[in-house]
């Protein structure tokens, strides 16, 4: 497997989330989403139209507690629906918002 940094993708506005990429070419095995210490807010990994303040958080896959200030940090692994056998994901199908402006979620992709 190769990793493929997406980097840090930050929310400038919560509320408004912000797709993890537009390359709508990129396909992967598995995406793997943390959060960073010193950040103070929760995030939210979703798909296109989530809604994390709405009762039923329409969209929603996750929501990622505040980041420790050090240690293990909270995080998810999309794995391919396969059980990971080749790149099957999209990562512009999925996005990121967070409660704190500026905010956000370190991504990493891996290709087969």
């Amino acid at each position: 497997m190769q990793a493929i940094s997406m980097g840090l993708i930050r929310v400038p506005t919560p509320g408004t989330p912000v797709q993890i990429t537009t390359n709508r070419s990129l396909m992967v095995m598995q995406i793997m989403v943390r959060t960073v210490p010193g950040f103070t807010g929760k995030t939210y990994l979703g798909v296109a139209g989530m809604n994390r303040a709405a009762s039923a958080m329409p969209g929603v896959i996750r929501v990622l507690s505040e980041p420790a200030a050090a240690g293990p940090q909270d995080g998810e692994i999309l794995p391919a629906e396969n059980g990971g056998q080749g790149n099957v994901i999209c990562p512009a199908d999925f996005w990121v918002d967070a409660d704190v402006a500026n905010e956000g979620v370190v991504v990493t992709c891996f290709v087969g």
